[in-house]
């Protein structure tokens, strides 16, 4: 089934990295709490939207999870166990979808997304990150050892050795200090190849990957290169089923194994790429400032594609009829009929930053952002 949109996830950038900074005690007693009920849920701040088969599905703030069987005329409040921010969502099929979110959550839901249970969290995040780091500080401090004593005095190949290890001491002394102050990161997006296969990526490095519907979570941090733990920011797939990641300064991996490794694209920009768009044969990255970049050969290369603005773009979709739209900053949208090789604006009345959108089978394009939920009528065309 193919997604309304890709993710922007950086939970409106600023926003959710200065949430990350929130006092950890403070922000697990409230994520680990019911939602309560809200009395105007279309206006709380909603940060993604998909469908599950005829039925749109979008989630915010506050554990806010709302449904809607009428293309979006009227919505609905799902039953949620959590009150942490959720970034993202993705439905597999009609009735199978999985949402992610702030302290690490992963929500599962097996009615459309009417009903939710908490699936994987920060603690055994936090768990799994832990026994990583502890393992790989002890194979490089066996590498070293080894090569210390077979290795020149000022080799170049000890020093960078030696580098490493400092890095891995270090990342783990930080693992185990998160075990102690409780559940903080968050996931920012969320990305479900079929019913059983699914990725979750966010700050500081988190990648994590299931192939038992989310039975058993696996940490993938072994088989991806970003040894300076830089968020992760947006999952997409192509026609051909190569994944993509984009991130901060300027992170763009492809994988061709379904997400279990993945292969670093040759840096074509320092600032953060907060969403992909697949369409066709071409994969558009987009993010800070406005920066658009293309690909035509999945991902292998790139080129920069002219921006009508510099208003940030944290989310984008494609149209049933091969159109592409990127949203952003002060109700900034860019929309594409030509596979992304070229763009054109207009700004939303309300000037809302939006985070992400999508055309129902109705005709409507629904935005969702800071001030909830928008209808965009140029979209529509």
């Amino acid at each position: 089934m193919k997604r309304l949109k890709t993710r922007w996830a950086s939970v409106l950038g600023a926003l959710a990295l200065g949430l990350l900074g929130l006092p950890a005690v403070s922000a697990t007693d409230f994520a680990f709490s019911p939602a309560i009920e809200f009395a105007d849920i279309t206006r709380m701040q909603l940060l993604d939207i998909t469908v599950a088969g005829e039925r749109l599905v979008a989630v915010g703030e506050r554990g806010l999870i709302m449904v809607s069987d009428d293309d979006g005329a009227s919505w609905q409040q799902a039953k949620v166990p959590i009150s942490a921010t959720l970034a993202a969502v993705s439905f597999p099929t009609a009735t199978l979808g999985w949402a992610v979110g702030h302290s690490g959550i992963i929500l599962h839901s097996t009615d459309g997304g009417s009903n939710w249970q908490l699936q994987f969290d920060g603690n055994a995040a936090a768990k799994g990150y832990a026994q990583y780091a502890l393992e790989n500080m002890e194979r490089l401090q066996q590498a070293f050892d080894l090569l210390e004593s077979t290795a020149e005095v000022g080799s170049v190949e000890l020093g960078d050795l030696e580098y490493a290890l400092e890095d891995a001491i270090f990342a783990e002394e930080d693992a185990r200090a998160a075990l102690e102050t409780g559940p903080a990161d968050p996931f920012l997006d969320v990305l479900f190849l079929d019913a059983d296969t699914g990725i979750a990526v966010g700050a500081y490095g988190m990648i994590y990957r299931t192939s038992d519907r989310g039975k058993t979570w696996v940490l993938g941090a072994a088989h991806i290169e970003n040894i300076d733990r830089f968020h992760y920011y947006a999952l997409a797939v192509d026609n051909r089923g190569r994944v993509y990641l984009s991130g901060e300064a300027g992170l763009l991996y492809f994988s061709e194994d379904r997400g279990s490794t993945w292969s670093r694209v040759v840096e074509i920009y320092d600032g953060s790429l907060f969403g992909l768009v697949c369409e066709g044969q071409y994969v558009i990255a987009f993010g800070l400032r406005g920066n658009i970049f293309r690909s035509a050969d999945q991902g292998l290369s790139w080129v920069s594609i002219d921006s009508p603005n510099e208003y940030s773009l944290y989310g984008g979709t494609t149209l049933p009829d091969g159109g592409i739209v990127l949203l952003g900053g002060g109700g900034n949208v860019l929309q594409s009929d030509d596979s992304g090789a070229s763009f054109r604006a207009y700004s939303h009345p309300a000037l809302s930053t939006f985070s992400a959108g999508g055309k129902v089978a109705g005709g409507r394009f629904w935005a969702v952002g800071m001030n909830g939920l928008d209808e965009l009528d140029e979209a529509k065309q």
